[in-house]
């Protein structure tokens, strides 16, 4: 009895070492499958939010949207033409915090919550008003006319901004995913600019449907923007 007694907590213990292996080796594929996928994952749940949105509005979304100008391919996350403003919105995700001198400065760094450096990367404010920008004035936008495109950069609630100089154009953003929704219901509600043209929304849209099918499958013309 005592030999079988020896041998059963023997292979209690093999079973224990074989579980706590399995389980390391699944947190290790685990985490492999996060950083592969995260961004994309991301992607798809600012889609999800934006997408739940409009189910209740009259407003018109599209997603991953290629557009190719005279001189850039555009390429959106997520373009939402709402009641007052068509919002040009980028999907950003990050795994630590960024931080910068300015919004207008051409990079950002990526830092630990230690604030140690750990990358360099281009400032997604910046680079995304440039796009809207572009997509604007491509679509007959000037100068002379009233703001209608909202540059939105929605990043991961996990991951912070710290910036010196705050100062940032009254037409752009930088969000966390848990208030985008706020925030664009709140610009549509507070901003006293009357509502975009049904008429001109009626050409605007079919064109941007049809440029993103059109373009979707090009690859390689002018400057991927």
């Amino acid at each position: 009895m005592k030999l079988l007694s020896a041998t059963t907590n023997s292979w209690i213990y093999y079973v224990i070492f074989a579980i706590i292996i399995a389980l390391f080796i699944a947190v290790i594929i685990l985490f492999i499958l996060h950083k592969k996928y995260a961004a994309k994952m991301f992607n798809r749940s600012v889609w999800r939010r934006l997408y739940n949105l409009v189910q209740n509005q009259d407003w018109y979304l599209l997603n991953d949207v290629v557009i190719n100008t005279e001189s850039n391919a555009l390429h959106i996350s997520h373009l939402l033409v709402a009641n007052k403003y068509v919002y040009v919105i980028a999907s950003r995700y990050y795994e630590n915090d960024l931080k910068g001198d300015s919004f207008t400065c051409q990079h950002w760094k990526v830092i630990d919550k230690n604030q140690v450096f750990l990358r360099q990367v281009s400032n997604p404010v910046a680079f995304n008003e440039r796009r809207t920008v572009c997509l604007a004035k491509f679509l007959g936008w000037n100068a002379t006319k009233s703001p209608m495109f909202i540059s939105i950069v929605v990043i991961n609630d996990s991951s912070d901004v710290i910036i010196d100089d705050t100062s940032i154009s009254p037409q752009s953003y930088i969000i966390h995913k848990k208030d985008l929704v706020r925030l664009i219901k709140k610009i549509e509600k507070e901003s006293d600019v009357p509502p975009l043209d049904e008429k001109s929304l009626d050409k605007l849209i079919p064109r941007l449907h049809r440029l993103s099918i059109d373009n979707k499958n090009q690859s390689n013309q002018g400057q991927n923007f």
